[in-house]
């Protein structure tokens, strides 16, 4: 059992925020940081607590997920890659935790801001490869988490997002919790034709 089991949400993200100003031991942050990644805590709070990780923290924490398989973990993993080091790292994982807040969790449709903000988001190579990493291995029960990535890969239409898009579309278009919850997407605009097609099914049940 992790130290940090019984610690409450709002005290793991302070630890993590004020981890750099006090140094904190990264072993302590990365085991915090992996109590919140298993509470399933929204992306963008994640990534506003871990925004301030310097190069050393930032090592630490990117080996440390290598054990987590959950699609923001997933995402860090894949903008933060393990042959960047040094000042690099800090960068790349400041970078990566800045995208994290913008993420959106649809719940309606997009406003202009919100929509503006994925757009930026999506023609980042980098942080859309990272969605379509977080989401080609997730679960499509795990609407809280994947809800988050999925805008993008909406609004792309390469086949990496394609693919990795589609397994949560057939289980959305069998009803349940994953159609409740992915019915916004289809506020939309999407530009593979096979994803528009999926949500306009999903917008009719």
């Amino acid at each position: 059992m992790s130290r940090y089991a019984k610690t409450s949400t709002d005290d793991l993200l302070s630890l993590l925020t004020w981890a750099p100003r006090r140094r904190t031991s990264p072993f302590a942050v990365t085991e915090a940081l992996g109590e919140v990644l298993e509470r399933k805590v929204a992306p963008p709070e994640v990534g506003a607590a871990v925004l301030t990780f310097d190069a050393t923290l930032a090592a630490e924490a990117r080996d440390a997920l290598e054990s987590q398989r959950g699609a923001t973990a997933r995402f860090l993993q894949a903008t933060v890659p393990v042959d960047v080091d040094g000042p690099r790292v800090e960068t790349a994982w400041q970078a990566a935790a800045h995208a994290l807040t913008k993420l959106v969790k649809l719940t309606r449709a997009p406003t202009a801001s919100q929509l503006a903000t994925l757009r930026r988001l999506v023609v980042d190579d980098v942080f859309l490869e990272g969605a379509q990493v977080a989401l080609s291995t997730a679960e499509p029960a795990d609407v809280e988490t994947n809800r988050w990535f999925l805008p993008l890969l909406v609004l792309d239409a390469t086949d990496g997002s394609v693919d990795a898009l589609l397994p949560h579309l057939d289980a959305a278009l069998a009803g349940g919790a994953v159609a409740a919850a992915l019915r916004p997407l289809a506020k939309l605009e999407a530009k593979a034709s096979v994803v528009a097609e999926a949500l306009a099914r999903l917008a009719q049940r």
